[in-house]
């Protein structure tokens, strides 16, 4: 059961569509910062509240969705378009955040599939082989340099991190390892990557409620969209 805030009957705090709205918010300035005022750190800063909203929001999607397959198609699909159109654009390998989630999604429903069914043996093991199998090809495929120029946005501990908040049990645990993940993701990358930790307090106004559901799609839309424009700003800008 989610855990809900609540006062007089009316229930306080974030909703998970608000907090994606500010993740979405946050995520943008960081953007315009990457592509127009790189120097500025300020507008980095700021932007490293996205992944740690986006990463809890995709563990509690995970946890309530019905619909697995095309939760996780549905992110799959913007990542993969995403990756062919920069590598068209710019030939850049590098695999936006959109891939990094579908490899946390993928492992999620692999670890759901063993607890559903760890009272059949053989179901089990597969599973558990199969998902022992995905981390360490995810730890491979972050960290091998096979490919030059491949990467994943936020690496193997940006993969792993929503997994480890979808197996909290209470909003503590989940906090306290989200902690964790963003303070080792930190130490990966250093830079302004510490001021991610500055999202913790919003994620701890959660009521646990999912809020209004209008618009959804938005969320899947507006990352290569808003890509493109700025993108395109850019390039006009150079003419």
């Amino acid at each position: 059961m989610r855990e809900v805030s609540c006062w007089d009957g009316l229930c306080v705090g974030i909703s998970g569509t608000t907090l994606k709205w500010l993740a979405l918010i946050s995520m943008t300035i960081d953007h315009i910062g990457v592509f127009f005022f790189p120097g500025c750190m300020e507008l980095r800063m700021i932007g490293r509240a996205a992944y740690p909203i986006f990463a809890y929001m995709v563990a509690e999607g995970c946890a309530h969705t019905r619909r697995k397959q095309r939760y996780f198609l549905s992110v799959l699909g913007v990542g993969l378009l995403c990756s062919v159109v920069s590598y068209i654009a710019d030939g850049n390998l590098y695999q936006s955040i959109f891939i990094t989630f579908a490899c946390s999604i993928a492992l999620i429903f692999g670890l759901s599939y063993v607890t559903q069914y760890r009272q059949v043996r053989r179901s089990a093991c597969l599973a558990m082989f199969g998902t022992a199998g995905g981390l360490v090809f995810l730890y491979v495929l972050c960290h091998a340099s096979f490919v030059p120029g491949f990467a994943i946005d936020y690496g193997f501990c940006g993969a792993v991190t929503p997994v480890m908040i979808w197996l909290g049990t209470t909003r503590t645990q989940k906090l306290a390892v989200l902690t964790f993940g963003l303070c080792c993701i930190s130490l990966e990358l250093g830079g302004v990557q510490a001021f991610s930790l500055a999202a913790l307090p919003l994620l701890m106004l959660y009521n646990g409620r999912r809020g209004t559901n209008g618009g959804k799609y938005i969320f899947y839309l507006y990352y290569p969209a808003h890509l493109a424009i700025l993108y395109g700003i850019v390039q006009r800008l150079r003419l």
